[in-house]
């Protein structure tokens, strides 16, 4: 049987990365891989705004290359998808859809009707001595779905499958020889940290925050030179930011040159500081994992992605992460078929299309950024489009009525030679619509158990509901807080009211604060966060530090998430907070103390 090619395509906001791979073949033969500049503005969070220019620079590209296979793979990187881990009891492949489909309304807080629910498997583990199945869903809104299928029309390709950016290369490494691992993927928009434990994966986690933030810092300090991502890609490349320090050549101004020298310090300590995120973003990830685990994680940590080949960013992980830092061997992942052109960028085009100069030759690509893109060719997680799925169903049916049709001519042409085939065929009918009821069965009583353990349930909650304020969720704030805020922020104070929090916080530059927002996102407890003002002062040793307060809600949280919340430990104290405990109100502070008694 001939081994079918696909045309594997991530489109990116600045490169837009093709492969050309053997469909579902473990350690997959790769024919071409190849990156070229996506037209500006033609990508915005993973939605293809302008598809004219988009479809006819990769059809160019194609064509450069002999590529005239049809079928496309498509890898998503948008902030619309959501992902949740669920467990579910242990049941055989073709049980689960069942399962997830009776259950998607408690898994996701939201309408899914407009939503494509594709799962993989994780992990298989006993809990109370019952075996249990650990999903990753995936929830990809339909017109993100709708939008590439117009495009790909628009190109003359023809959909095959859909894949999203935290799968592909996770899969390529639990097939082959990763046992226990963090998988760090730094990518354009986002940094994806993956823990995989005797080839599985067990924990994932996206974080909106890629290595284009660090390009676009490059570009907006005027001191370095760089007009554009492209060339700042390349600067970051060749420019080891995190170790090594800017140098001013001499001046007839002296005064000129140590301004220049000042701002170039300050450049590079921003870069620097951004690449560092990545690393905290890694370390918040693996000590969340132990965290829940109640154990430490041993294993080895690969670094992929584009971000990965930043000069200097493998020194910053292997000396400030615990794991030891790996190398990938690709031969083991891939096959580079012999008659392939390594893999390489596009010819840059002109810059009325978007991309570099002409006169600025792109940067080599290697097989590391291209693993999410092979990787989707080989396990995909089969999201289609409702639209598809609905033509294959009435193909299929058609097909089914010719079959019909010629079948009950041969019925017709038997019942002359006698009633008993008609006999025989009605018993076949019957066992198989039997058969077909006892194999769905499963999903009601599933379903009837599940609905009567809740109902059980809805008496106690009701009870909690009546006496909840929302000041029990005092204790876990705090202790996200000490989980999520940056070290360099120090909390002056904090005042909490049945409403409302108001922290009043110092941090030494504007970017801390910056970072400090970000990682509010990961704070659950808290909704409308702002910072009204800010100050500028200095300290008693001259240094320059902010102050400001945030201002944050509660959030509206259902009572069974109140009641799922666990404290690591009973340490309460938070960096910062703990010289300030005067400022919350003294019945709430006698409030927090009586539950951590508790």
């Amino acid at each position: 049987m001939t081994s079918k090619k696909v045309i594997s395509i991530e489109a990116g906001v600045w490169w837009t990365k093709v492969a050309l791979v053997e469909y579902r073949k473990k350690n997959p033969p790769v024919y071409q891989a190849f990156a070229f500049p996506t037209p500006e503005h033609a990508v915005e969070d993973g939605y293809i705004r302008d598809k004219d220019s988009l479809a006819s620079a990769l059809k160019t590209e194609l064509a450069r290359r002999s590529i005239r296979e049809k079928d496309v793979v498509f890898t998503l990187s948008s902030s619309k998808v959501v992902t949740r881990e669920v467990v579910i009891p242990f049941v055989k492949d073709n049980k689960i859809r069942g399962i997830v489909d009776a259950q998607i309304r408690d898994y996701f807080p939201m309408d899914v009707s407009n939503y494509t629910i594709s799962y993989s498997k994780m992990d298989v583990f006993e809990e109370d001595g019952k075996k249990q199945l650990k999903l990753l869903l995936v929830a990809i809104p339909d017109n993100l779905l709708n939008n590439y299928v117009t495009f790909a029309t628009l190109a003359g390709l023809h959909v095959e499958t859909f894949d999203y950016l935290g799968n592909g290369t996770v899969q390529l490494m639990c097939d082959s020889f990763v046992q226990n691992a963090v998988v760090v993927q730094l990518e354009e928009q986002s940094t994806i940290i993956s823990i995989l434990e005797n080839k599985r994966l067990v924990f994932q986690r996206v974080t909106p925050y890629g290595y284009g933030q660090t390009l676009t810092s490059v570009v907006e300090h005027p001191i370095l030179g760089v007009k554009d991502e492209y060339a700042a890609f390349d600067f970051m490349l060749s420019h080891n930011v995190v170790y090594n320090r800017p140098s001013i050549q001499s001046m007839a101004d002296e005064t000129e040159r140590e301004r220049r020298q000042k701002l170039a310090d300050e450049a590079y300590d921003d870069l620097a500081e951004s690449l560092r995120y990545h690393l905290r973003i890694a370390h918040t990830a693996i000590e969340y994992y132990q965290n829940q685990k109640k154990e430490e994680f041993t294993g080895n940590l690969y670094l992929v992605g584009e971000g990965s080949r930043f000069s200097g960013i493998h020194k910053l992980f292997s000396q400030e992460m615990p794991l030891p830092l790996q190398e990938i061997d690709f031969a083991v992942l891939i096959d580079l078929k012999r008659e392939t052109p390594k893999v390489e960028d596009s010819e840059t085009v002109s810059s009325q299309e978007g991309a570099a100069s002409v006169n600025n030759k792109p940067r080599a690509a290697t097989p590391v950024g291209f693993l999410s893109v092979i990787g989707a060719a080989v396990h995909p997680i089969d999201a289609k489009p409702k639209d598809l799925v609905e033509a294959a169903s009435k193909k299929n049916s058609l097909r089914t009525s010719y079959i019909i049709l010629a079948g009950a001519t041969l019925v017709s042409l038997g019942l002359i030679l006698g009633s008993s085939i008609r006999h025989l065929v009605a018993i076949t009918q019957h066992n198989k619509l039997q058969k077909r009821i006892q194999d769905l069965s499963y999903v009601q009583d599933t379903y009837d158990e599940q609905a009567l353990i809740q109902q059980e349930e809805g008496v106690y909650e009701g009870l909690h509901n009546q006496t909840r304020t929302k000041n029990e969720q005092l204790l876990p704030l705090i202790t996200q807080l000490e989980e999520n805020l940056p070290s360099e922020i120090h909390v002056e104070s904090m005042q909490a009211n049945n409403d409302s929090v108001t922290l009043n916080m110092v941090s030494d530059t504007k970017i801390t604060a910056g970072q400090m927002l970000l990682n509010f996102q990961d704070v659950t407890l808290l909704t409308n966060v702002s910072i009204p003002a800010m100050q500028e002062d200095e300290d008693d040793a001259g240094n320059t530090q902010w102050n400001y307060s945030v201002n944050a809600v509660y959030s509206e949280l259902p009572p069974e998430d109140l009641l799922n919340m666990q404290l690591p430990g009973d340490s309460l104290e938070t960096e910062g907070m703990e010289n300030n405990t005067d400022n919350v109100d003294a019945d709430q502070t006698a409030e927090g103390e009586g539950e951590a008694d508790e």
